[in-house]
């Protein structure tokens, strides 16, 4: 097991005429589907370097493509090239030849993290919950997952990646950047790769990550409740977003007694028919788990079972306040990865809790009846905790003192349907945003931008927004380590 593991997979072409060509050119969001010339899978990283080495001498453009699900056409678009699709490289091992750290290559999903390290060695990374997602593009952009207020994000445990970088005498050469690295400029590489985002730098094929990952949790308790829309007031709904948002604005410092916990408030459309609240609590103290969920309902009312599913996620059934399940399972029961669908994405870091204005903007979009899509929603995430403990420039994510993190979402099947939907979602971030030019701005009074891994293209100054101060350390990166820009897509470090 191991390094050897993709020698077995000799590589494969597949081009136009191929009956793989159509589904392996088109991403998770089915806005976009991308005519390469050719998608190359690799089984190994010298298998990426040939890949990439051929694609420069023929002149063609390069992409990559881990779990395929990038929210922006970054990969597809523009329509030629080669995609170079990781995702027969799939194998998490301990590597003792890298002092015992746990290398993860840079196909692998998140449940094929997940259940590696779990089964074989007790470990997890505190990554997301969208297990189909690629482990290649959630790293690098700074994952974040239901145990970061415990553990802090993927990027606070990464030690080492193997990228295909490309000189400025078009060569593609395998380089290994550690943290420890005698080398600073490989020692800044890894950096980059601490939440610089994917596509930017070269091809990452492996990571590597701390000898001392975090033992997994035994058991997790689950919540899930819901307000009806059907009677839910103004007045109610204010509440609610007061009493989320303070509770964790004096619950997000490091080793917080409720860093055990993490909360995912679906504020879903009039159309979806019920506000949830799903919880996971992996403490000892699930007397906690209730406080919290008494904390929320104060002054709102008693919620009642989550009887509508919210866009990605399932009805979780419990019996009482809760359920109780081996983490692991717990994991796998919380999936949001959800169906192939079309799809459009914002995103916000908070850093105090909701003011009058948000709110009031977000019930007048929420609560009108006249919008009918169900699978429409701002995700309320909490954050804080163990992320906030790491300095600002010690990774290349900047935002490390927010309490919530927010993403706004909207899914719909037919292309006849992206111009309401796309408008829909442009309209609402605007509208919430307003007093600060539309864009949840850095640095701001309740603010601080946005999250790289939930990209959109709609942002104008997204240098700012995602990368806040580090963005010009991460340009010097880019200019050392890809001096052709070989690697670029729209929003790639250095296109601004």
């Amino acid at each position: 097991m191991g390094e050897v593991s993709g020698a077995e997979f000799p590589g494969a072409t597949v081009k136009p005429g191929d009956p793989r060509y159509e589904a392996l050119s088109t991403g998770f969001n089915q806005r976009w589907v991308g005519r390469p010339d050719a998608i190359q899978l690799c089984g190994d990283s010298e298998q990426v370097r040939a890949a990439v080495q051929r694609a420069l001498d023929q002149n063609r453009r390069v992409t990559v493509r881990g779990g395929g699900h990038c929210y922006e056409g970054f990969v597809t678009d523009p329509p030629y090239g080669v995609i170079v699709d990781l995702s027969p490289m799939h194998e998490v091992y301990r590597d003792e030849a890298m002092g015992g750290a746990y290398c993860v290559e840079g196909g692998c999903t998140l449940w094929n993290v997940y259940t590696a390290l779990y089964k074989e060695y007790g470990v997890t990374i505190p990554g997301g919950s969208c297990y189909s997602v690629g482990a290649g593009g959630h790293i690098c952009g700074g994952g974040y997952g239901l145990l970061s207020r415990k553990h802090g994000l993927t990027v606070d445990h990464l030690v080492a990646v193997e990228v295909v970088c490309v000189d400025a005498n078009r060569k593609a050469s395998l380089v290994r950047a550690r943290r420890d690295d005698e080398d600073g400029a490989k020692s800044e590489l890894l950096w980059a790769h601490t939440g610089g985002g994917g596509g930017n730098f070269g091809i990452v094929t492996r990571y590597w990550f701390s000898p001392q990952l975090p033992r997994a949790p035994k058991t997790a308790y689950l919540s899930s409740v819901a307000w009806n829309w059907a009677g839910f007031t103004q007045a109610q709904f204010t509440r609610l977003l007061q009493n989320y948002g303070e509770f964790f604005a004096q619950h997000s410092a490091p080793g917080d007694r409720y860093e055990d916990l993490f909360a995912l408030l679906h504020l879903s459309t009039f159309a979806n028919g019920q506000i949830a609240l799903t919880t996971q609590y992996v403490g000892e103290d699930v007397s906690l788990l209730d406080k919290f969920l008494a904390a929320v309902q104060e002054g709102v009312g008693a919620p009642g079972p989550q009887v509508f599913a919210v866009p990605h996620r399932g009805v979780i059934v419990h019996d009482g306040p809760y359920r109780r399940m081996p983490w692991i399972e717990a994991t796998q029961t919380l999936n949001g990865s959800g169906a192939n669908q079309r799809g459009k994405y914002k995103s916000a870091y908070m850093t105090k809790p909701f003011p009058g204005d948000q709110i009031g903007a977000i019930w007048s979009v929420l609560s009108d009846q006249c919008y009918k899509n169900a699978q429409a929603l701002l995700q309320v995430d909490s954050y804080g905790g163990a992320v906030n403990a790491v300095p600002p420039g010690a990774t290349a994510v900047a935002q490390r003192s927010s309490i919530l993190k927010l993403q706004y979402q909207t899914y719909w099947t037919s292309p006849e349907d992206d111009d309401v939907n796309l408008s829909w979602i442009r309209n609402f971030y605007r509208s919430v945003y307003a007093s600060t030019g539309g864009v949840p701005v850095a640095d701001g009074p309740v603010t601080d931008g946005c999250f790289v891994n939930y990209c959109d293209s709609d942002l104008v100054d997204w240098p700012t927004l995602y990368y806040k101060q580090n963005y010009k350390k991460l340009v010097a990166v880019k200019n050392a380590w890809d001096p052709l820009n070989v690697f670029y897509h729209e929003q790639s470090i250095g296109s601004a």
